[in-house]
């Protein structure tokens, strides 16, 4: 399997890496269509006192009791594992060593639907953790930055994983920018640890 590792032998250069190939095309297609069918939802977040639709739909699975809250405004409470997404959080442990409780899909169904410059600091992932990002359909430019730093660009393929190591969410900042371009639905799978209640 080809990996791109993003790391100096002395100093990170970016704390992640990125595998672009990671799951052949048939089994891509095979996911996406399964992730199509998972239960969206469109919520809505609080920014500076206005409430307004995310620009994106989201829906969470993992284990009972691991509740997400991000933005002090978007709740989400997880649906039990599929099958499927069990079975792919399974493979991204056994290849990076890191353990995951939850999964968060974001269905980006237009060049339109976004996320903007962030970090996944919520306290209920613990301290330092990993995000692994398995990426489905449409390939669409992701940027991550240091945060006094300038971007640099991925075009996140069809099949591919983005691994984020511990303490890349206290050093950088990430984003999936807008777009004008005609594209496609894309859907985006993050693996998060949670520290919540057991199974």
């Amino acid at each position: 399997m080809q990996q791109l590792n993003l790391f100096a032998e002395s100093t990170p250069i970016l704390p992640i890496t990125y595998y672009p190939d990671f799951l052949s095309q048939e089994l891509a297609n095979s996911l996406y269509q399964h992730c199509l069918q998972l239960e969206w939802q469109q919520n809505q977040i609080r920014v500076a006192g206005k409430t307004m639709p995310v620009p994106r739909l989201e829906c969470l699975y993992g284990d009972k009791g691991c509740d997400y809250l991000y933005s002090n405004s978007v709740f989400l409470k997880p649906l039990w594992w599929t099958e499927a997404l069990s079975s792919l959080r399974d493979r991204i442990t056994a290849l990076s060593g890191y353990k995951f409780r939850i999964v968060i899909g974001n269905q980006y169904r237009t060049g339109q639907d976004s996320i903007g410059w962030h970090s996944d600091t919520d306290s209920s992932m613990g301290y330092q953790p990993a995000i692994a990002s398995v990426n489905l359909g449409s390939c669409r430019k992701f940027q991550i930055k240091p945060r006094n730093g300038k971007p640099t660009d991925f075009w996140l393929e069809h099949g591919s994983l983005l691994v984020m190591h511990p303490g890349c969410q206290s050093t950088h900042l990430h984003q999936l920018p807008k777009t004008n371009k005609v594209v496609s639905t894309r859907i985006n799978l993050t693996f998060r640890p949670h520290t919540g209640a057991g199974r």
